[in-house]
């Protein structure tokens, strides 16, 4: 427990390439073990760390939110596009789970934070292109869902940005929060472009993997220095 509490995030760095090795080497089987423990050793690593009775709701906010992300990393193991709904719904439950989190630790008022209301405005032209660009792909089928879970991720990153205008949180937010939201979307991005578009494309599921992987890195990152107090 003390190797995961002080180098948990090298050790799930250690298995998030070994994963990428497996996506690479086209041995998926074996990617049964290592994405099914990526989040598990970042829950371990944030609350080893934490303080005890410290931010109890914040704490359960974040323990909902990474095991959501866990169940999501399971669901899209599997094939077919029953299961990529489900798994975009798990994904989605964590980013809801993320946002009230960071509304916790500072309540939005977006009109009177510029940055809210900056990436509001970029979020809003990113994900209409995007959509736009993937619409052929999509079918009846996953329209609707896209729309949702661009709109909850979206949500969520502006709870991030709003919390560059709090004094206390700022230096957090630039260094782990906000890039970390950034490669959330960046990941969800990639994964839309080759499940509905650039299928024959390998490379761009090491690239999902290795943002989505960053992003959690960050994240979990932020949230055990948060939870040290």
């Amino acid at each position: 427990m003390q190797l995961l509490k002080k180098r948990g995030i090298l050790i799930f760095w250690f298995v998030l390439l070994v994963d990428c090795y497996f996506i690479y080497s086209g041995q998926e089987l074996y990617r049964i073990a290592t994405k099914t423990v990526l989040v598990p050793i970042l829950l371990f690593y944030i609350f080893l760390n934490a303080r005890k009775n410290y931010y109890k709701n914040t704490k359960t906010f974040i323990f909902l939110a990474f095991i959501c992300a866990w169940l999501g990393d399971i669901l899209l193991l599997n094939k077919g596009n029953t299961f990529f709904l489900l798994g975009m719904l798990a994904f989605m439950c964590a980013h809801i789970f993320f946002a009230f989190t960071f509304y916790r630790i500072h309540k939005l008022q977006i009109f009177k934070s510029q940055e809210a209301f900056i990436t509001a405005l970029i979020l809003l032209f990113l994900c209409f292109e995007l959509y736009k660009f993937i619409t052929p792909g999509l079918g009846d089928f996953f329209k609707i869902p896209v729309i949702i879970y661009m709109v909850v991720i979206s949500i969520m990153v502006i709870m991030v940005a709003n919390l560059l205008n709090s004094s206390a949180r700022k230096t957090s937010a630039m260094m782990y929060f906000l890039p970390g939201a950034a490669l959330f979307v960046i990941s969800d991005a990639l994964l839309a472009l080759q499940t509905f578009m650039f299928s024959d494309i390998d490379l761009l599921s090491i690239s999902v993997m290795l943002s989505y992987g960053y992003a959690l890195s960050l994240f979990s990152d932020g949230f055990s220095k948060l939870l040290k107090g």
